[in-house]
C-alpha cells in the first residue's frame, strides 16, 4: 500500500469560523467543517442542513426542454414508437429504467435499448439505430450518452428518426444535429446546475413532462430512488441540486423503494438505513456487474420489474454475476501487479501501463483503480478484441488523463472520458509509440511530490472533543460524496485498550478498540490494509491517525466506529 503524506486542508479564516459559531450556535469543529464547504452564514447553513424539494430547478431552464417535451407529446399523441436508449453502466441503466417506466404509463409504444458492451461499445451505435429503423421507431431518446455522436445522429436523421439527447458529458467541438439536446455542459446552455448525472437529466425530462401535462409531482418524485443510485455511483458532486436529489432519493430507497431496488437492497445489505457509501459499494457494483460481463438489460429488467418472483430471480443473477466479477478482477489485478514489478520489456517511469490480450474488457477499469492504490501513477489497463487494443485509464490528482489522450489522439482509434477516468482504443502497431508518448507526457506534467498520494484531513481533534452531540451533527452532513466528502479528522493521542487484533485473509486489516471518556464502552476502530502495524499498537501504545467517524448499524443496534484511513505510532 502506498504511503500517504498527511496534510491539513486549507483552513477558513478564523473570523468566518467565529462568526458562524455565533450565528448557528455550534462548536469550533462543526463551524470549521461548514466554512470549508463555503457555508458561512445562517441561511446557507439552513439550506445545507435542511434540503428541500423546492430547491429543485425548473426543468424548462434547459434551453431545448420545450422542444423535447413538444416532440415527445407529438409522439404520444400520434402513437409513434419511442426508443429509450442508454449506456450499460449504473447511470445508463437507471436512466433507461426511469424514463422507460414513466413513458410506459402514457403509451404502449415505448421500448428500451442497451448496446452490447463488446459488439457495439459505448454510446449510440449504428446497430442501435438500424434496430430502431427496422422496428419503425420515430423517436430516439438517448440517456447518459450521445453528446459526441455527431455522425451517428446524422445517420439517424437519414433514417427519419428524431433524436433527443440527454447527457451530462463534455461535448466535442461540434454538436450533434439532434432535435433537442439536454446537457448542462453544452456551451451557452441556460440550465444553472452543471453536475447532474445522466439519470438526473432524464429525471428533469420526466419532471418537465409532468409539469407540461399538469400531472401530480408524485409522478416524477416516485423515481427519486433511481436518481439517488445513479448520482451516488457516477461520482458526480453531491452539492446543489444533486444533494437534494440524493437526500430525498435515499429516503425513498430506505422507506418505499421500487420493487427491484427493494429486493436488491435486502439481498446484499442487512440494515434498515443505507447511506451513499452503501449504494456505491453494494448496490452499484451489482448493477454494473451484468453490464461488465454479460447483458446490462438484466439490470434494467430488475429496475422496472413489478413481479416479486421475477425481482428475486433478477437479483440472484446480479448477485451471482458480481461474485464472478470479483473473482475475475482479483485475478487480473494480481497478474497486472506482477507485470509492473517485472516489466523489463516496456518500462515506464511515470505511469503504469499493462496489457494482456486475454484480459476481460468489462473489469479492467476496476483493475486500473486497484493498481493506483498500490503504485500511485496514472494507469492504463489494456486488453485485445476485434483486432484492436482497448482499455481503461485512471489518473491521480493533478494529472488530466483526458487531456493527455488528446495529445496522443493521432495514435488512437477512439477515446473519451473525464479528467480522472477515460476509455481508449488503438491499433496494435501503434502500441509502442503510444506507450512512449503517453509516459513522456506524464513525465512532463508530474513532479516527484505529485507521485505521493496526499491524505487531506479537515480538522485536528482531541479525543475528548468526540461526543455523542458531535456525532449527531456529523450525521446531518450526509449525504456524503464528491464536493461534500466525509470529514476526516487527525488526532495524535489515540490509544487502543489492548484488544487490537489483525483480521482478514493474511491478517491484512486491523481492528481496534479506542478509549474515549465520553462513551461507556470503547469506540471500535477499523483500519484496512494496516494489519502490519499491529505489533506497534497492541500493548496500549499511543498512536496518531487520520480517520472518519461513523454511526454503524448491526442487528438494529447502532454504535460509533472510527474508519482509520492511516495510522502512525509514536
Amino acid at each position: 500500500m502506498t504511503a500517504y503524506n498527511w496534510t491539513l486542508t486549507k483552513q477558513p479564516p478564523e473570523k468566518a469560523i467565529v462568526k458562524l459559531q455565533g450565528q448557528i450556535k455550534v462548536n469550533r469543529i462543526v463551524a470549521t467543517l461548514l466554512c470549508q464547504r463555503g457555508i458561512e452564514d445562517y441561511e446557507s447553513a439552513k439550506e445545507f442542513f435542511r434540503p428541500s424539494l423546492h430547491q429543485l430547478h425548473d426543468p424548462f431552464l434547459f434551453k431545448d426542454m420545450l422542444k423535447a417535451v413538444t416532440r415527445i407529446e407529438k409522439a404520444l399523441d400520434g402513437h409513434q414508437k419511442i426508443m429509450v436508449y442508454g449506456d450499460y453502466d449504473v447511470d445508463g441503466t437507471t436512466s433507461v429504467a426511469l424514463v422507460y417506466s414513466f413513458l410506459s404509463t402514457l403509451s404502449k409504444n415505448v421500448d428500451y435499448y442497451i448496446p452490447d458492451r463488446y459488439k457495439e461499445g459505448y454510446g449510440i451505435s449504428k446497430a442501435g439505430i438500424d434496430y430502431a429503423s427496422d422496428h419503425k421507431f420515430a423517436l430516439l431518446i438517448s440517456l447518459d450518452c450521445g453528446i459526441r455522436s455527431v455522425d451517428l445522429v446524422n445517420y439517424a436523421n437519414t433514417k427519419g428518426i428524431d433524436c433527443i439527447l440527454c447527457d451530462h458529458h463534455l461535448p466535442g467541438d461540434v454538436l450533434p444535429s439532434a432535435l433537442a439536446i439536454l446537457d448542462a455542459k453544452v456551451p451557452n446552455e441556460t440550465y444553472p446546475f452543471k453536475e447532474l448525472s445522466g439519470c438526473g437529466v432524464g429525471f428533469k425530462l420526466v419532471q418537465a413532462l409532468c409539469i407540461h401535462k399538469k400531472l401530480d409531482q408524485s409522478q416524477y418524485l416516485n423515481y427519486l430512488d433511481l436518481v439517488a443510485v445513479s448520482t451516488c455511483c457516477d461520482i458526480v458532486p453531491i452539492v446543489g441540486e444533486n444533494r437534494v436529489l440524493v437526500k430525498f432519493g435515499l429516503e425513498k430507497l430506505n422507506h418505499s423503494p421500487s420493487l427491484g431496488l427493494k429486493v436488491l437492497k435486502e439481498s446484499c445489505l442487512h440494515k434498515k438505513q443505507i447511506t451513499t457509501s452503501d449504494v456505491v459499494f453494494y448496490i452499484g457494483p451489482r448493477i454494473n456487474a451484468v453490464g461488465r460481463l454479460y447483458d446490462a438489460k438484466t439490470a434494467v429488467k430488475l429496475l422496472i420489474v413489478d413481479n416479486e418472483a421475477q425481482a428475486f430471480d433478477y437479483a440472484d443473477v446480479l448477485n451471482a454475476t458480481n461474485t464472478e466479477r470479483k473473482g475475475i478482477d482479483e485475478t487480473i489485478t494480481a497478474q497486472a501487479l506482477e507485470m509492473i514489478a517485472n516489466d523489463a520489456e516496456h518500462p515506464t517511469k511515470f505511469t503504469n501501463i499493462v496489457y494482456h490480450p486475454d484480459w476481460h474488457k468489462g473489469v479492467i477499469g476496476i483493475v486500473a483503480s486497484r493498481l493506483i492504490e498500490q503504485h500511485y501513477r496514472p494507469t492504463l489497463v489494456l486488453g485485445f478484441s476485434d483486432g484492436k487494443i482497448s482499455g481503461s485509464a485512471r489518473s491521480i490528482k493533478g494529472f488530466d488523463i483526458h487531456e493527455a489522450l488528446i495529445e496522443c489522439q493521432e495514435l488512437l482509434l477512439q477515446f473519451g472520458g473525464h479528467t480522472h477516468a477515460a476509455g481508449l482504443s488503438l491499433l496494435p502497431e501503434n502500441y509502442e509509440l503510444f506507450i512512449k508518448k503517453f509516459d513522456g507526457i506524464a513525465g512532463r506534467c508530474l513532479t516527484r511530490e505529485m507521485l505521493q498520494p496526499v491524505l487531506n484531513y479537515n480538522v485536528k481533534i482531541e479525543p475528548q472533543e468526540i461526543t455523542p452531540s458531535l456525532i449527531n451533527l456529523l450525521n446531518q452532513f450526509e449525504p456524503f460524496g464528491p464536493g461534500n466528502m466525509t470529514p476526516l479528522f487527525y488526532s495524535e493521542t489515540l490509544k487502543d485498550t489492548g484488544f487490537a487484533k489483525q483480521m482478514g485473509a493474511g491478517n491484512i486489516h486491523l481492528s481496534l478498540n479506542i478509549r474515549n471518556p465520553n462513551f461507556e464502552t470503547p469506540i471500535k476502530g477499523v483500519s484496512f490494509k494496516n494489519g502490519a502495524k499491529y505489533d506497534s499498537i497492541k500493548n496500549n501504545e499511543p498512536f496518531e491517525a487520520v480517520f472518519s467517524i461513523h454511526e454503524e448499524e448491526f442487528n438494529e443496534r447502532k454504535s460509533v466506529q472510527f474508519n482509520i484511513r492511516d495510522l502512525r505510532t509514536k
